[in-house]
């Protein structure tokens, strides 16, 4: 079975946000950090409702970011990561690959 890769208490973003160990930005998102001392990678998403009005626009950005993170897991740290959306990005979808695809490649560098 595999381990839970998600973050899901209100305290584990809480504990990220309020001191994280890195952080990248682009224009678009902000990814934050923090070791968990579990072994494996851990994943949150926070997309502010005043951004992005419909349920179903903040429910596919956070789809397509867990899978990309899904893709990178075994090369990223074990770490627990909160990437939060700055901006609206529906129909975005190649902006926020790039996006993404820059900051796992940063994380992995930093942490070799």
């Amino acid at each position: 079975m595999s381990p839970k890769r998600s973050i899901s208490s209100k305290e584990g973003f809480k504990d990220i946000f309020d001191s994280p160990d890195q952080k990248f930005s682009t224009n678009n998102i902000l990814i934050l950090s923090k070791n968990n001392g579990l072994g494996f990678s851990r994943i949150g998403v926070a997309i502010r409702k005043k951004d992005n009005r419909l349920a179903v626009d903040r429910n596919n950005i956070k789809r397509k970011i867990k899978g990309s993170f899904r893709a990178k897991v075994l090369e990223l740290p074990c770490k627990d990561f909160v990437v939060y959306v700055k901006k609206n990005l529906k129909g975005k979808d190649r902006e926020l690959r790039k996006d993404l695809e820059h900051i796992w490649v940063r994380f992995k560098e930093n942490n070799d």
